[in-house]
């Protein structure tokens, strides 16, 4: 009887013990996610933001990988997360998937809108994760929706080795909370970041303003000088641009200076400036281009703005044509400039270049370089 009771006894110890173990297990893990969902809340930036989720997250939780697939509705979501960092880009590509609500509505109708978990992820999923090195080491996974407002936004990819790390309905609450926090901390960045970007858009033509050109230009020829990357600088001026608005009026001449903005976007990278310098004189940089890349980009964009029937005025049908000058950074060998005074010869040459083109007819490229040559 003795030992039936002390059998007994020691059974719910054990169980008892076990309860504990759990519950101690299950807090350190609740503080673990909890800890980490508020630094996720507090980023400040989109890329602090990428940072967490793609790299923290996995370091954290001890994860085989990341990967965060997100729908781009507002057609900015890549420009948001790398701006004209090409080289963020190149490392974060197989870990942030951006879908576009047209060209991938077959993968954006195959997210769940419920977590899921299991081995089964990885066969249903595979094209979310395919580009990731040591693919085949991967034996379970979680998929997490990302919702807000009742719509799903994207999801979480969460990779372990170990088989029985994600099984279906195991540590679902810890998983789903982390999610919510994460696309709270999505929507909110990438907010943020619009508002910012508001300040430093010509209200107009939606091309960047003087004020962010003159930062972003000063980065760009020290990531340039700093990794031994060539850089173009491109004036381009509306040629007789007074005779429109004279002629046609200034509502007309808005209009040409919008359209050739979203022209000048169609013929150059997402990771290139575009800027109003002033009046009806625009600035592109194109990082990580050579001469020969520079002036082909630079002909292509005035035979289409020649070409375009939007920028036909009137019934006399006036065609607006632009001059473009044009300068890069291998020509300046001066070692004695600093970033700041490279830069402002860059932008010397090529508006001397542009002054040269409309000098020789307009309508045409010049290259700095050859004036001199």
């Amino acid at each position: 009887m003795e030992d039936t009771i002390f059998n007994e006894n020691r059974k719910l110890k054990r169980q008892l013990d076990n309860l504990l173990r759990r519950a101690r297990t299950n807090e350190q893990k609740q503080a673990l996610f909890d800890s980490f969902g508020f630094e996720v809340i507090s980023a400040n930036t989109p890329a602090q933001l990428r940072d967490y989720v793609l790299f923290q997250m996995q370091a954290r939780f001890q994860l085989q990988d990341v990967v965060m697939c997100l729908i781009d509705f507002d057609h900015d979501t890549e420009r948001l997360f790398y701006g004209h960092d090409t080289d963020a880009k190149l490392m974060y590509e197989s870990k942030l998937i951006i879908l576009d609500t047209k060209a991938d509505k077959e993968k954006i109708s195959s997210l769940n809108k419920h977590p899921v978990l299991g081995v089964e992820v990885l066969s249903q999923y595979k094209w979310m994760y395919e580009k990731l090195e040591d693919i085949d080491s991967c034996n379970s996974a979680a998929l997490l929706p990302l919702m807000r407002n009742n719509q799903i936004i994207g999801t979480l990819l969460l990779l372990s080795r170990d088989v029985n790390r994600y099984q279906t309905g195991i540590g679902t609450t810890f998983l789903q909370k982390l999610s919510a926090m994460t696309a709270v901390a999505i929507e909110n960045c990438l907010n943020q970041q619009r508002i910012k970007e508001i300040g430093y858009q010509d209200p107009l033509t939606q091309a960047y303003n003087r004020r962010y050109f003159d930062l972003r230009f000063t980065d760009e020829i020290e990531r340039s000088l700093r990794q031994g990357d060539n850089l173009a600088c491109m004036f381009l001026d509306v040629d007789f641009f007074k005779k429109v608005n004279d002629t046609y009026g200034h509502h007309v001449g808005d209009l040409v200076l919008t359209h050739l903005v979203s022209l000048i976007k169609e013929q150059v990278r997402a990771c290139d400036i575009v800027a109003r310098y002033g009046g009806e004189e625009f600035a592109v940089v194109l990082p990580g281009v050579s001469l020969e890349r520079a002036t082909e980009i630079a002909q292509r964009l005035r035979k289409a703005v020649e070409v375009d029937t939007r920028l036909t005025c009137g019934q006399g049908g006036l065609n607006v044509t632009v001059s473009i000058g044009l300068e890069i950074l291998t020509a300046i060998n001066d070692k004695s400039l600093n970033t700041e005074q490279i830069g402002a010869l860059l932008l010397q040459n090529a508006d001397h270049a542009l002054y040269q083109a409309k000098e020789y007819g307009r309508n045409q490229v010049v290259i700095f370089k050859e004036l001199n040559s």
